[in-house]
């Protein structure tokens, strides 16, 4: 039997960490997944949010500036995209209606001083890396651009022992097209991990977003490096087996589907599924 041939020049995006992403997604500069997440403006009004692998922020911005959301931390493992994403803030402040004052480009402010380019313990992430001077109202960093924020870091603990220092922080986390890379990267049980991370750092009440991709998928990506190859061999946790996972074993209450994001390619095309934390945790008694 011929020896597997790994694709080594394209490890440097072994995790997904295109750069050129949304390129290649949203040919025609539309993001269709907003369109449908945009039917439920309850999900993000006045809510926390984290947004993982959130590549150069596309998603992570318009959440924070069109849909009411009170804080946005985008997060990558890819220390470049984060920069990228920290610089397209003037990009969506432009897009913006300037009848907002605060929203103008020629208002004075750094985005650096609320995104710790240095910030690499993702087990301490925090909606606002610096608290609001006195000067500045807490109302105006709950609008945008002050509600967004960005660090970079891996979101796969090294140890389901850290699990239990996690605290509840977010209303909403997202976890759109990563489950895949998160697959491929760590195996089975670094996707458990992640997906107990997600229910920890919910708040009671709160919604897991997950756009998971297809298992055909995984296989044109199983050469990338020698650990994905082996973790692909060994998977066992199929997509098809993740609602059952989450709610089952997880404690997730429920699982909504919604309408399919309409995308010129077909490879897009993926149910968005929206798992919701019990409004009141039950322990089990000794």
């Amino acid at each position: 039997m011929p020896k597997l041939k790994l694709k080594d020049k394209k490890a440097s995006c072994q995790y997904g960490n295109y750069c050129r992403y949304y390129g290649y997604r949203n040919p025609d500069n539309e993001d269709n997944r907003l369109k449908v997440l945009a039917e439920r403006p309850d999900l993000f009004n006045n809510k926390d949010v984290l947004d993982i692998g959130c590549n150069i922020g596309h998603v992570t911005f318009s959440v924070a500036r069109d849909f009411g959301a009170k804080s946005v931390v985008g997060m990558d493992i890819d220390r470049k995209l984060i920069n990228i994403a920290r610089k397209n803030v003037q990009y969506y402040i432009n897009d913006t209606a300037q009848s907002s004052s605060h929203l103008s480009p020629k208002k004075d402010f750094d985005l650096r001083n609320r995104n710790d380019s240095n910030c690499d313990n993702v087990t301490e992430l925090l909606p606002m890396q610096h608290c609001p001077t006195k000067s500045v109202s807490n109302t105006l960093y709950e609008q945008f651009p002050f509600n967004v924020s960005f660090v970079q870091g891996n979101y796969v603990l090294e140890s389901d022992l850290l699990l239990s220092l996690e605290t509840c922080k977010f209303d909403v986390i997202l976890c759109l097209s990563i489950t895949k890379w998160l697959h491929l990267n760590w195996g089975d049980d670094g996707l458990k991990r992640a997906f107990k991370r997600m229910f920890a750092q919910l708040r009671p009440g709160g919604i897991l977003v997950v756009e998971p991709q297809p298992w055909k998928s995984y296989g044109r990506r199983k050469t990338l490096t020698e650990t994905i190859c082996q973790n692909y061999k060994n998977i066992l946790l199929k997509p098809p087996m993740f609602t059952d996972y989450l709610l089952n074993e997880v404690g997730f209450a429920n699982c909504e589907t919604l309408s399919m994001p309409h995308n010129p390619s077909k490879g897009f095309q993926r149910p968005l599924k929206l798992y919701r934390k019990p409004d009141i945790l039950v322990t089990s008694k000794d």
